[in-house]
């Protein structure tokens, strides 16, 4: 990959000015945000066919909590159940889940989303934590 400089053409002046004051807000270039949306579109897109699910979602990630943006997070399955509310995990340097049961996973934890290192206990089954995951940088049992 090269960091070689790419003109857009068309991109609507009130879309690039949000898009200018997401970045500025977040600490994060243009390019990046960019970037991220790009890969969140090219992620979805031959999803075509699964609308319907990404819709549901979508609708069940806005009932949740969503704890975001943090470096390096260790939280315990008792702190996830004692919220008792779904979580939805995203952009997370390091997420470490610790004392979790595999019911617990499946009841309070919505999706993860773009974490760079996710440690779960290996008791949990791995294809169940991979279904609610995208873009995990890498996957660690412990």
């Amino acid at each position: 990959m090269t960091d070689e400089t790419i003109s857009v053409k068309g991109v609507k002046k009130d879309l690039y000015e949000k898009i200018k004051e997401l970045a500025r807000e977040s600490g994060k270039t243009i390019g990046e945000i960019t970037n991220e949306a790009y890969r969140m579109f090219v992620s979805t897109f031959p999803g075509v066919l699964e609308t319907g699910e990404e819709f549901i979602q979508g609708v069940k990630e806005s009932q949740s909590l969503t704890i975001s943006n943090i470096d390096d997070l260790e939280i315990t399955g008792n702190e996830i159940k004692g919220y008792g509310k779904k979580i939805v995990f995203r952009n997370i340097g390091r997420l470490r889940i610790k004392d979790i049961t595999e019911k617990d996973f499946e009841d309070y934890i919505v999706s993860l989303i773009n974490i760079r290192v996710l440690e779960v206990p290996k008791e949990l089954n791995r294809l169940r934590i991979l279904e609610r995951s995208k873009f995990i940088g890498e996957l660690r049992v412990f």
